[in-house]
């Protein structure tokens, strides 16, 4: 990859970071994000500390798939792992967005996965959004109960802890993370209107396999 398509490519990782801002899905310093460089076995994520409202194309550094970093001024960020997990685990995915989406969480956070209520939905995520259990972020017990799940599915629910989204690009993978606050809304807003529990949604989620 040429210095011009790795600079574009920062570049790009600043404009999907500003994306997932304006729409409230990260919030502070919170949130991360990271994108394959193309013919070589590294990786550009967000650093730590860095906000997502006003990414710079130097707040990207390069890291391996072997989670050390080989490029830049600050230090990569703590959910490194779990970022390298992924790209390790599915050759197709070019772009990884974890952010703190309010509604999708608070569906991590009662127990219930996100289900392909919409068209639009079923065609993204047929299988739905299933929940990895709680680990602590940033750790390798974590990236490894992601790694697991995202095999099978392009989105996973991070319990008490935000949603991840894949994709074959930077952008695609933004682009599914902003559905699937979409779609929570939706299927909270179908259960308030219906009188449907808790208990009742667990029950499509068994139907769904999530």
């Amino acid at each position: 990859m040429s210095e011009k398509a790795v600079l574009d490519l920062r570049e790009r990782l600043c404009r999907v970071g500003k994306l997932l801002y304006d729409h409230s899905l990260v919030t502070g310093t919170f949130g991360n994000i990271s994108a394959r460089v193309q013919g070589t076995k590294t990786i550009l994520i967000k650093a730590t500390g860095a906000s997502m409202g006003s990414l710079k194309p130097e707040d990207l550094v390069l890291v391996s798939l072997e989670g050390k970093q080989l490029e830049g001024g600050q230090a990569k960020s703590v959910e490194t792992p779990m970022h390298v997990a992924v790209y390790n685990a599915r050759s197709d995915v070019n772009g990884v967005v974890h952010s703190h989406a309010p509604v999708a969480t608070a569906f991590g956070i009662a127990g219930l996965g996100i289900l392909p209520v919409t068209t639009e939905t079923y065609m993204l995520i047929p299988n739905g959004v299933p929940i990895v259990p709680f680990e602590r972020p940033g750790t390798r017990r974590l990236a490894t109960a992601v790694q697991k799940k995202i095999k099978k599915h392009d989105a996973v629910i991070l319990e008490n802890h935000g949603i991840l989204t894949v994709g074959d690009s930077i952008e695609e993978a933004c682009n599914l993370n902003l559905t699937i606050e979409e779609t929570a809304r939706l299927q909270f807003m179908a259960t308030l209107l219906t009188g449907k529990d808790a208990v009742a949604m667990k029950a499509l989620k068994k139907k769904y396999r999530i």
